[in-house]
């Protein structure tokens, strides 16, 4: 008698215990607090069928189509192109330098998707040369000349390097619309305004 009391108790116990412990139903999700002002949740998949969702605003839509603005470093990568094909060349342009530190002429018009000869000639009695690129990528390539004006230079396809009294040329596809900085990365000659640009236009 006494073992069955015993197990009556247990059992009632055990009862109790669950009950305390059990979760309440979940509530909806409108009647949460802050939940029913929260925009834009009635819009997501699979959540207006959710008790108290249908009823939220509708979270405002992000403009689309918009552009960057076009950067402030003269020079776009767009614009600038890259080496071109002699067979599709379609002027040949002739740019003098010298030791005045300028460019003659600094200022050349070309066609988008254009390809050119450019023909570097060195008037002067010291080294020069012509390389094509955006404005930050010349500013640091000077720095290097200038930190190192012993290296080889005149070797990459945006480049040509012109002994005194010699002359050199390239062959270049202009690219966008656009300006395309140019100049001498020799030590201190584009510090002193040996620079051009040409306009894609």
């Amino acid at each position: 008698m006494f073992k069955i009391k015993n197990v009556l108790v247990t059992l009632a116990l055990g009862g109790l215990c669950a009950s305390a412990w059990a979760t309440p139903a979940a509530a909806p999700m409108a009647s949460m607090p802050g939940m029913g002002s929260m925009p834009g949740m009635a819009s997501m998949p699979g959540m207006a069928s959710m008790p108290g969702m249908a009823s939220m605003p509708a979270m405002a839509s992000k403009p689309q189509g918009q552009t960057m603005p076009t950067p402030a470093d003269p020079g776009n990568p767009a614009s600038v192109g890259g080496p071109g094909a002699a067979s599709a060349v379609s002027q040949t342009i002739r740019i003098l330098a010298d030791d005045k530190m300028r460019f003659s002429p600094d200022v050349v018009h070309v066609k988008p998707g254009e390809t050119v000869r450019i023909v570097v000639v060195n008037q002067g009695q010291t080294r020069h040369e012509l390389t094509i690129g955006v404005q930050s990528e010349l500013v640091e390539h000077a720095k290097m000349m200038a930190a190192m004006p012993d290296m080889p230079n005149g070797e990459e396809p945006n480049m040509v390097a012109v002994a005194p009294q010699g002359r050199g040329e390239l062959i270049w596809r202009f690219g966008q619309p656009g300006t395309v900085p140019f100049a001498c990365t020799m030590p201190g000659h584009m510090q002193q305004g040996m620079i051009g640009r040409f306009i894609v236009d």
